[in-house]
């Protein structure tokens, strides 16, 4: 009787040979480049744009605004630790609710062909159209304007001038209500003044109104910072 082996069901049925297991490591080498062996980055998620979409209106880019009155709202906006888009919010609508209610006037001034709030005085500067005769006292204190000096006429360079931005070119940009900025152009329109012109006045108003005690702003706590106005 033939002796049986203990090792038969372990034993593969179909064994593979040298030469076949060169073949196949001949075709996985092939089959692999260096480049399959760097891991792959995750898919990053597309950044949602949703809170842009819904705050593109609020939005907006005026003209003509002076430095000078940009850094007064930067100055305010730094005193209540509250964004200055928030500060300039709240000045508009207090210029707002002072010229809906009759307590401010718009007096519009010709030039050219459009109207202008800011009229050049006999001694060079602006007059502010406000009803109350201490605003042009306040607005010459914030906008001093020097003496000129005796002496004869300097010659001008004219690299300088042409490096000169124009006024109307200087742009702010700020993030306000929808509403509120409509109803800022719609008040430019009434008087077919620059929208531009209009912010300045009003938010020149706004400050002189914080800074005396009249316009009393009240931060509020917030997660992150502070704010004026609470959702």
């Amino acid at each position: 009787m033939a002796r049986r082996d203990a090792f038969t069901g372990l034993r593969d049925p179909n064994p593979i040979t040298e030469v076949e297991e060169d073949q196949q490591q001949e075709s996985m080498l092939i089959q692999r480049q260096p480049l399959d062996l760097i891991p792959t980055a995750d898919l990053r998620k597309k950044r949602s744009r949703k809170w842009e979409q819904v705050h593109r209106l609020e939005t907006v880019t005026y003209r003509g605004i002076p430095r000078q009155v940009v850094d007064l709202i930067i100055k305010d906006a730094q005193s209540l630790s509250v964004p200055r888009d928030e500060v300039v919010r709240a000045f508009l609508e207090y210029g707002v609710r002072l010229y809906r209610n009759g307590e401010i006037k718009l007096l519009a001034y010709p030039r050219a062909q459009r109207m202008t709030l800011y009229a050049e005085g006999n001694e060079g500067i602006p007059i502010l159209p406000v009803q109350k005769p201490a605003n042009h006292k306040w607005l010459a204190d914030a906008f001093p304007v020097p003496d000129k000096k005796a002496g004869g006429t300097k010659k001008k360079n004219f690299r300088k001038d042409q490096k000169a931005v124009p006024q109307w070119e200087v742009r702010a940009t700020f993030r306000i209500p929808a509403l509120l900025k409509e109803e800022v152009r719609s008040i430019a329109r009434e008087h077919a003044l620059p929208v531009g012109e209009v912010v300045c006045f009003f938010v020149i108003e706004g400050s002189q109104a914080f800074r005396n005690g009249s316009l009393i702003l009240q931060p509020s706590p917030k997660t992150i910072g502070k704010t004026l106005f609470l959702e």
